[in-house]
């Protein structure tokens, strides 16, 4: 386990804040899946990183459903539908110092050990952003990002950029090989999607 020095603490924000327009608008964090709802499989696996996390952060702009986690709620500060860039700059705003790891909701495969790969990637190398990517594409949203990016970030949302992999360019983000635990990445935005990742679940335990 690593020690976490001074500007080396690691907080994870969850990012809730989607309008969710492929599941009729519903708070997908907040659906049921497999009688739980699916942010708490990702809370879940967040809580057993223990003392590798300073704190665990829930990004989203309506808090009803949420109040039960028991962790800060944090809206965006940016308005325009600025999507996953949004939340990343709300998470980056709200910390003092040190990394902020981001993940989605939607996501209730998702594992500690790609975690570890994203901090180990930061920490170890001296980095100060990194992404997961699953062998074919980068998964954009599985990520981790130094404080002291926040102003490179609204500098770009300024200019009018809303992708986040052009950020990722501009930052010469570091590519976390992820291919051997692919699966873990199974996001839901159709109920098609929540079907077929609840089966996927089921085959993991």
């Amino acid at each position: 386990m690593l020690t976490h020095e001074k500007g080396q603490q690691v907080t994870a924000i969850i990012l809730a804040g989607g309008l969710a327009r492929r599941m009729g608008g519903q708070k997908k964090a907040l659906l049921a899946f497999l009688n739980k709802p699916m942010i708490a499989y990702v809370v879940a696996m967040l809580e057993s990183m223990g003392n590798r996390l300073q704190d665990i952060l829930i990004n989203t702009n309506d808090s009803v459903g949420y109040e039960k986690f028991g962790y800060a709620l944090i809206s965006d500060n940016l308005t325009g539908s600025l999507g996953p860039l949004a939340g990343i700059e709300a998470g980056l705003a709200s910390i003092d110092d040190g990394y902020l790891l981001v993940l989605p909701c939607d996501a209730p495969l998702v594992s500690v050990d790609v975690m570890q790969r994203l901090i180990d990637a930061v920490l170890l190398n001296e980095g100060k952003c990194a992404v997961a990517h699953d062998g074919e594409r980068i998964q954009s949203t599985f990520a981790i990002f130094h404080k002291s990016q926040r102003d490179s970030l609204e500098v770009y949302l300024q200019g009018g950029g809303r992708r986040l992999i052009n950020w990722y360019q501009d930052q010469a983000i570091v590519e976390v090989d992820c291919a051997d635990i692919k699966e873990v990445f199974s996001n839901i935005n159709t109920q098609q999607d929540l079907d077929l990742t609840e089966a996927l679940f089921r085959d993991t335990v």
